[in-house]
């Protein structure tokens, strides 16, 4: 019998195994009733920040060749009446515009997690983990629940459409001139896929979701410039306000590229948000995303 991935009522599937999922929205901050909740359904609903998971928490602040600690809330949408043990791992990875495959070598911590049924949640022990001096100023969290009569389709980190897997994905840059990310776009299919890299201000819908330390307040953002490279400095997109460029990347490739953005000034108090968003060319439905937020001050 398939995983479900409706998100009903579990008495009226008949299916009493775990459905199990890293719970992704809304974000605690939200009032009840003014944002979508999750039940596991994927893909997440276009008002969702995925690339935000409110239910990965990092509880140090991250720097290169220190330890970090997690910890991470999984839900269950299971019928009958037992908890269910829920395996969970945690793995870094450096700003990654699309779906991978993690790497063994970044992962951070594994324990298990008793999700109570119905819609129960729980927080995972906190989790540690080195990561190197060599992973550079920003990484990207992903975290996979799993159990062994609900395991994910594949072993791809897909947390728009996969309830398994989730991210947390948030470069924060000072304002004051332009700001430079590189970033990886990612397919991890064996064959190639043509995918397209959109790069712009948030939308409001998705605004909500970003937290930033002191609280800061989000504005819209306007790019004064927006400029798409390849590792070669070679330059592929150049817009105002947003831009996009199609790329064909081939099996397993994760192709390095580097954004650049002047999001003119942005006062003391306030962020200005933008995303990278990765799609498969021709396709309605992001297969991910990297969220920026130039702070004010």
């Amino acid at each position: 019998m398939p995983a479900r991935n409706d998100g009903q009522e579990p008495e009226g599937t008949g299916d009493d195994r775990p459905y199990l999922f890293v719970h992704s929205y809304p974000p605690p901050v939200l009032p009840a009733g003014s944002h979508p909740v999750d039940n596991g359904v994927r893909p997440v609903p276009p008002e969702v920040c995925w690339y935000l998971c409110s239910g990965i928490q990092p509880l140090t602040a991250f720097r290169p060749g220190a330890e970090l600690t997690v910890q991470v809330t999984v839900g269950n949408w299971q019928g009958g009446n037992s908890e269910s043990i829920a395996y969970l791992g945690l793995w870094w990875s450096p700003p990654v515009s699309g779906p991978l495959v993690p790497d063994a070598d970044k992962f951070l911590g594994f324990t298990t997690v008793e999700v109570p049924p119905h819609g129960g949640q729980a927080v995972s022990d906190p989790l540690t983990g080195l990561v190197p001096a060599n992973a550079g100023d920003h990484v990207c969290l992903l975290a996979k629940v799993w159990h062994p009569l609900d395991p994910p389709g594949t072993n791809i980190a897909d947390p728009v459409n996969d309830r398994h897997w989730a991210q947390h994905n948030l470069v924060a840059l000072p304002s004051g001139g332009t700001g430079t990310l590189p970033f990886l776009a990612s397919n991890p299919l064996p064959e190639p896929v043509d995918c397209l890299i959109g790069v712009g201000p948030v939308p409001p819908s998705r605004r909500g979701a970003f937290r930033l330390d002191g609280d800061p307040q989000p504005v819209e953002a306007e790019a004064r410039l927006l400029v798409l490279t390849d590792r070669d400095g070679r330059e592929l997109a150049r817009h105002e306000g947003e831009l996009s460029c199609v790329l064909t990347l081939d099996g397993g490739e994760r192709r390095p590229l580097e954004v650049t953005i002047d999001p003119g000034p942005v006062v003391a108090g306030t962020f200005a948000p933008f995303e990278i968003v990765q799609y498969r060319s021709g396709g309605e439905v992001p297969v991910g995303g990297i969220g920026i937020a130039f702070t004010g001050g």
